[in-house]
């Protein structure tokens, strides 16, 4: 017992209820207090479960009113191999009749598990037993089969029937695109513009992701139609999670790292995002599904956005076009190496012009014309218009190309097609607008039907190459004021696109939208206008007809009309006599091919343009010379791009600063010498019409980092400088790069 003092007695308690041991030591507790209290237990008695008794229904008989409408039953026949008890590999081979295809098209599921059924020889050594599709086909999982025998028959997902509702009825031709779209994994989609290839990918896309055969796909689309494709995606496919990847780098970031089905995004996003580093956005994943719209943005295969695209991991890869061949088969290859699923560690295939690319383009291509699938469409009625040039635009013209074969001339030996090029540039400005009065021949035409259509109630797009305020869109727009026209180019941002397109299309006071044929010639649905003006050529035919079915596409229940504006005896008559007469480039491939005025031509016909004969160094074949851009065309993102590109092409690493905070730099590229020193280019892009002046200049010189080592600033304009620019340029150690330059750079 331990030694314990009671020092209190419980409440309650009378007398000692316990006793004292070893009283006379040292007590080891002072003070214990206990505290009784009564537990009370419940007790239940068990009861009893009762059991409902079974319910048993009466057998009925099912009767089949149509006989029609049952068939015999299918099955399944196997012989099988009997194996030794001492030998662990087994095989089975399937012999499967035509009629039971369930488990052959099983495979297509089964594509990521690959396997080998094997025997064993008389020798008693394993030997591999059949073909390869057979002894995958034999490890198929009985999940993934009984999952692709239960789905339902993809006719019947595409039907109103069907337990896929869909926002409008598919075309004939769009479910059988929507077929071979389930059915491969690479596809080469070529239809007419206007047909609705978005359409047929995104339901393609709606149900493999139903069917869990795609996860997370990569779909790449020109800027200019990432709202349309979102719009038609919440349409056609509402189930999918989508995550559209813009804005800056920070934006972005969580972008790319939001769970979605289908992240959307722009090329340049891709080109900008897609780095050396594995686990950049685009390269941390092996896409279900890579979807390229307007492939023709990688048609050249040496461009940095073309390189990249073509290293996406994929396992299904689909390109949408409907120019896939424009200056050559090299664009073609260039489209066709994208199309192939790309796993870890495989490099891109290399195509090149020949019997085997044609071939793949025939495997590959689908391609369907409006006249053979839609022949209810309206027609679309074309007719050229000849104006002369008459008073100070003819005086101005006439000048111009006096002036410019002078200087031509007096180059002697060291004339370059590049020179000629730029006189045409000219020489089509000024038949635009008199640089001098601003009288336009072709102005006055315009407005006259323009006022004609409006009191028809009819709408009208005008589409110029040009975009500037003297010859271009800006001063189309501005002349026609009267008609509240809108102004669509490249130089406006994504938001402010969709906000215009949006104001055309609602509000009926909106006659005219002027439009950049580079920036509008593509992707947009714009069925509200009946009427298409060419204000000035642009010398490939693809370009232009993608252009008029803008608004020559379904949904257009009135006759289209295009007009295309050339001035009489100028450069734009002379050259399109030419190319009537040529008829170029791989019609049997397909059917609208874009014609670059420098392939299309000899370096013997653009001279004999103006009565001249090239000289020795300057003779070319059609296709043989790199293209040379018309920079007025470009806008600035675009400009910008071109002159990365040329920078890449020499071993500098280009990267592009965020718009609207760039503090007067655009483009910052590096490269290190042979001896390890590291030079630094600070690069301003300004591609407008009038000569750069000093406040440019000096922008840049104060945006240079002062303490830095070998750092350059470079100010890039192809319509030259002032004469106090190159001095304040020269004093700052800034260099200039003009239209000469950038064609130098070019040829180097």
């Amino acid at each position: 017992s331990l030694p314990i003092r009671s020092r209190a007695r419980a409440p309650g308690m009378s007398g000692s209820w316990w006793t004292e041991a070893n009283a006379t030591q040292e007590p080891r507790v002072r003070w214990l207090g206990v505290f009784p209290r009564p537990v009370r237990l419940r007790t239940d008695l068990a009861r009893g479960v009762a059991v409902p008794s079974p319910r048993a229904s009466a057998p009925e008989r099912l009767t089949v009113r149509d006989a029609e409408s049952t068939s015999e039953p299918l099955c399944l026949t196997a012989q099988w191999w009997c194996q030794p008890a001492t030998s662990l590999d087994t095989s089975v081979r399937l012999a499967i009749s035509d009629s039971a295809g369930s488990v052959v098209l099983a495979r297509r599921i089964s594509a990521d598990e690959p396997s080998r059924s094997r025997r064993l020889a008389p020798n008693g050594q394993p030997t591999v037993q059949g073909s390869e599709s057979l002894a995958r086909e034999a490890q198929v999982p009985l999940w993934k089969r009984l999952a692709y025998v239960l789905q339902p028959p993809t006719d019947l997902l595409l039907s109103e029937l069907g337990p896929i509702e869909w926002p409008g009825v598919l075309f004939g031709y769009q479910i059988e695109g929507i077929r071979e779209l389930l059915a491969r994994d690479a596809l080469l989609l070529t239809d007419d513009m206007g047909l609705g290839k978005t359409i047929q990918a995104v339901a393609a896309l709606r149900i493999l992701a139903l069917q869990s055969r795609v996860e997370c796909s990569l779909l790449v689309v020109p800027a200019s139609l990432v709202g349309q494709w979102r719009k038609a995606l919440h349409l056609w496919a509402p189930e999918l999670r989508i995550s559209t990847i813009r804005g800056s780098g920070g934006e972005r970031a969580w972008q790319w790292a939001a769970p979605a089905h289908v992240y959307l995004t722009s090329y340049e996003t891709v080109r900008e995002d897609f780095t050396e580093n594995p686990q950049s956005p685009p390269r941390r994943r092996i896409w279900d599904a890579v979807i390229l719209d307007e492939a023709q943005r990688i048609k050249n295969p040496e461009a940095d956005v073309s390189r990249k695209c073509q290293r996406l991991r994929r396992r299904r890869a689909w390109a949408l076009t409907g120019t896939p061949l424009e200056n050559s088969l090299d664009d073609l290859a260039s489209i066709l190496e994208f199309c192939c699923a790309m796993g870890d560690g495989d490099l891109p295939q290399r195509l090149f012009p020949g019997p085997a690319l044609l071939d793949r383009h025939k495997a590959l291509q689908l391609r369907r014309r409006k006249i053979d699938v839609l022949p209810q469409l309206p027609p679309k009625v074309v007719s050229q218009i000849v104006l002369p040039l008459t008073g100070p635009q003819r005086e101005s013209y006439d000048r111009a190309e006096r002036d410019g074969v002078f200087q031509l001339r007096e180059r002697g030996e060291s004339v370059r097609i590049e020179n000629v090029l730029e006189l045409i540039m000219r020489l089509k400005q000024t038949c635009n607008f008199c640089p001098s009065s601003g009288q336009s021949a072709k102005l006055d035409d315009l407005s006259q039907r323009l006022a004609t259509l409006e009191s028809e109630g009819h709408r009208a797009l005008v589409f110029s190459q040009f975009t500037d305020e003297k010859h271009g869109a800006r001063a189309i727009a501005a002349q026609l004021e009267m008609y509240q026209p809108l102004l669509y180019t490249g130089d406006v941002s994504p938001q402010q696109r969709e906000e215009i397109i949006r104001e055309f299309k609602q509000n009926q006071a909106r006659k005219v939208l002027v439009l950049s044929l580079r920036a509008g010639g593509q992707g947009l649905n714009l069925q509200e206008a009946s009427y298409v003006f060419h204000f000035d050529r642009w010398w490939n035919p693809a370009v232009e007809h993608q252009a008029e079915d803008r608004s020559h596409r379904l949904g257009q229940s009135s006759p289209v009309h295009v007009y295309k504006y050339v001035c009489e005896e100028t450069i734009e008559e002379r050259i399109d006599e030419i190319l009537r007469s040529k008829q170029l480039l791989f019609d049997e491939l397909v059917d609208d091919v874009t014609i670059d005025l420098r392939s299309a031509l000899t370096s013997e016909e653009l001279f004999g343009l103006f009565g001249m004969i090239p000289p020795q160094g300057a003779k070319t074949s059609p296709g043989n010379a790199r293209a040379v851009p018309e920079f007025a065309t470009m806008s600035g993102p675009e400009f910008e791009q071109y002159v990365g590109g040329l920078l890449q092409r020499k071993g500098w690493h280009v990267e592009s600063t965020p718009l609207s905070r760039d503090g007067g730099v655009d483009l910052i590229a590096r490269r290190f010498d042979d001896v390890g020193a590291e030079s630094v280019l600070y690069i301003q892009c300004k591609n407008q019409s009038n000569p750069v002046g000093v406040p440019v200049v000096r922008e840049l010189n104060g945006a240079l980092p002062s303490l830095q080592t070998g750092v350059r600033g470079v100010v890039v304009c192809p319509s030259g400088f002032t004469a106090d620019a190159r001095a304040f340029a020269r004093i700052r150690g800034l260099v200039l790069w003009d239209r000469h330059g950038l064609f130098q750079l070019a040829e180097s």
